[in-house]
């Protein structure tokens, strides 16, 4: 009877050693996915969206008023600058040229149709540069800096599809998904850097504190106009 008591005893003893490793291998096995293996399912690592600086330019003739064309070019630049700009916006003039002063005077015309897109004056900085003085069409070329995302072209059908032991993904896995995001994204720079917030409101604050002070309703009144009123058809 004592050996057999023994025998439990130690039995129990060793059970009760072996269940913490065993619990360790299931949850070993359970949290293996993950880390290089998971990677090779993410299409953010497989195909990573890059980010890099570009500077476009547009050239104004400079060799009286300016045309139609140009107007409506330099509409379109200053448009792409608000929406996707960063820092300054770069106006340079030609200096030394045989259209040196015709260009100044188109310059003007320049700074017209950019205030009048609506681009500030403090971000817009008016620059010479140094042209050829037998140059007698030399432009006034304006610029600024962005940000363009791409990524690898896709297309790397080097995989057997109709054979694959190991149950991967092709190569091409999550590729076009990445390229219209990246085709899509308001600003890649964003990518690179979030955006600051925009100031707080203290006045309205302040106002929502204190009629949650006086336990009275603290949201905004809406009406029968608004967009998220509930409708009124099966009523």
């Amino acid at each position: 009877m004592k050996s057999e008591f023994k025998m439990h005893k130690s039995s129990d003893i060793v059970g009760r050693i072996a269940l913490p490793f065993v619990v360790m291998l299931v949850l070993a096995g359970c949290g293996g996915f993950n880390g290089a293996e998971d990677a090779q399912f993410d299409a953010s690592y497989t195909h990573p969206i890059s980010v890099q600086p570009d500077v476009p330019t547009l050239e104004v003739a400079a060799t009286g008023h300016l045309s139609n064309e140009d107007r409506q070019a330099i509409v379109i630049f200053a448009a792409a600058y608000k929406e996707r700009g960063h820092g300054m916006l770069t106006v340079a003039a030609p200096s030394g040229s045989a259209n040196a002063t015709v260009a100044m005077n188109v310059l003007v015309d320049v700074r017209d149709m950019l205030d009048k897109t609506g681009v500030p004056a403090e971000r817009i900085n008016y620059t010479p540069y140094r042209a050829s003085g037998a140059a007698a069409r030399a432009p006034i070329i304006m610029s600024y800096k962005r940000y363009v995302a791409s990524v690898a072209p896709c297309g790397d059908w080097s995989d057997n599809l109709a054979y694959d032991p190991g149950n991967g993904v092709p190569k091409n896995f999550g590729c076009a998904t990445q390229t219209n995001l990246a085709a899509m994204i308001a600003d890649p720079a964003d990518l690179v850097t979030p955006r600051t917030m925009t100031p707080s409101d203290a006045q309205r604050r302040g106002e929502v504190f204190a009629k949650y002070r006086k336990g009275e309703i603290t949201a905004t009144a809406r009406d029968q106009h608004d967009s998220a009123a509930v409708s009124e058809v099966n009523k």
